[in-house]
């Protein structure tokens, strides 16, 4: 789940929030789990983010941290809880789709929930609107 209710730990740097992860469940080195995360900021061109602390990223940047962790996990659906009340700007909302489609390389299923509010920012994306 990605959501507010589910945060990134702010004493932990944007590699550790990632790759916590593949440490606990999967047993992985400390060394591979940051760098399977690094593969994954890379591929968004967010690598410089890495040693970053939540509090020193922008609110997309965090997103796109979250959407990694949950990428990250064993589960084969990942739901996206209000998107949009995560990113302060929307404007950015069609990239940042895209780029979520782009990191999604395990073919994972992504389920959006927002409000009907919001709909016309999902119109011509890759979103499946549901009532």
């Amino acid at each position: 789940m990605v959501s507010s209710d589910t945060p990134l730990i702010s004493n932990l740097n944007i590699y550790e929030n990632i790759s916590l992860i593949k440490e606990v469940h999967e047993l992985l080195s400390i060394q591979e789990a940051q760098k399977i995360a690094d593969e994954y900021l890379s591929l968004i061109d967010l690598s410089s983010i890495g040693l970053k602390r939540k509090s020193q990223c922008s609110s997309v940047e965090i997103f796109y941290t979250m959407v990694i962790r949950a990428l990250m996990s064993s589960e084969k659906t990942i739901i996206i809880r209000s998107p949009l009340s995560l990113i302060k700007n929307i404007r950015e909302f069609a990239i940042i789709l895209k780029n979520i489609d782009l990191l999604n390389s395990a073919d994972k299923d992504i389920i959006i929930l927002d409000t009907i509010v919001n709909e016309t920012h999902y119109k011509g994306d890759l979103c499946l609107i549901i009532k």
